[in-house]
């Protein structure tokens, strides 16, 4: 796979390459992001070295976090959105006592399911499907 940029529309480059890939390709992809999500973001998108060092100032908690939503949206083929509010090139225009944050929104929806009767056939279909939109955010922030 190739490496994207990390904007909105890298973002979503990777996703749609992602989701035209092999289910294997799929969970192989899911397991890297479980593993450590800072390689796999330095592997599949391409980052400035402050970007890098941002990334490391994460928690590890955060970091830990984001992966498992990253992981759930793919494996529901759900969207991921980046909404970047900033430009690199014009971060000097801030001040020096701004902080860059990241945050992510998780939209989790269940569809109704019908109760499946405990003596139900084997070749009764069975519809199950999860819906969602995964946002992160990266913008800055006044001290």
């Amino acid at each position: 796979m190739n490496k994207y940029t990390l904007d909105a529309l890298g973002v979503k480059q990777w996703l749609q390459d992602l989701y035209n890939s092999t289910i294997e390709f799929q969970m192989m992809e899911q397991k890297l992001i479980l593993l450590c999500l800072r390689s796999w973001l330095m592997s599949r998108f391409e980052l400035s070295e402050s970007q890098v060092d941002y990334l490391i100032s994460l928690s590890a908690d955060f970091k830990n976090n984001l992966a498992q939503q990253i992981a759930f949206s793919i494996n529901n083929q759900a969207d991921i959105t980046l909404d970047k509010q900033t430009n690199e090139k014009s971060t000097s225009t801030f001040p020096r006592d701004s902080v860059k944050v990241t945050e992510y929104e998780s939209n989790k929806i269940q569809s109704d399911t019908p109760e499946i009767p405990i003596e139900s056939e084997a070749n009764e279909a069975f519809s199950r499907r999860l819906e969602g939109h995964l946002v992160i955010r990266i913008y800055y922030k006044l001290l």
